[in-house]
Order: structure tokens, then C-alpha cells, then sequence
């Protein structure tokens, strides 16, 4: 086979990969979604508590969710901070 023979069918097949791949990954749902449910429970204690996701935990079989926190009687997911120290302090 001719070397350009080769060459288009690699771009060939690798066209029809990747477009594939795409294809596929529009058809998937696309989880969690960006916004919380409003309607989705929050078992709560006074200030802090667990949004369930309903969808995930109805796939799942178990309790999945967010921890939130109530500022201003609104539920608010907490963004986590990673501190570091040194090894040496208290």
C-alpha cells in the first residue's frame, strides 16, 4: 500500500474515534449538576447540615449529598481550605 493510502486512513480512523468519544460523551448525563435542587431535603442540626441528591442516591442505593451551612437562614455549601504547617509546631 502506498504510504499516503496509510496516512489517510490513519486520519480517517482517528477521526472516527474522537468523534465517537464525543458523540458519546454528549449523549451521558452529566452529574452532579452545576446548581443545587432547591427542593432537596437538608438533615440538619441548627447551623450545619447534609443536602441529600436525590438522583445519586436513587442510583446508588445510598445516602449521597453535600455538607451545608446555614448563614442568614440560607443553606450554603462550605468551600473547603487546605492549611498547611510545619511538621514541627503544635
Amino acid at each position: 500500500m502506498p504510504r499516503i493510502v496509510r496516512v489517510c486512513a490513519a486520519i480517517v480512523i482517528l477521526a472516527l474515534t474522537f468523534g465517537a468519544g464525543r458523540w458519546a460523551y454528549g449523549q451521558a448525563p452529566q452529574f452532579p449538576s452545576p446548581q443545587p435542587d432547591p427542593a432537596a431535603p437538608v438533615i440538619s442540626g441548627n447551623d450545619v447540615g447534609f443536602r441529600v441528591d436525590r438522583q445519586e442516591s436513587e442510583r446508588l442505593g445510598r445516602l449521597t449529598g453535600t455538607w451545608v451551612v446555614r448563614i442568614n437562614g440560607q443553606w450554603v455549601e462550605p468551600a473547603a481550605s487546605l492549611r498547611s504547617r510545619p511538621l514541627g509546631t503544635r
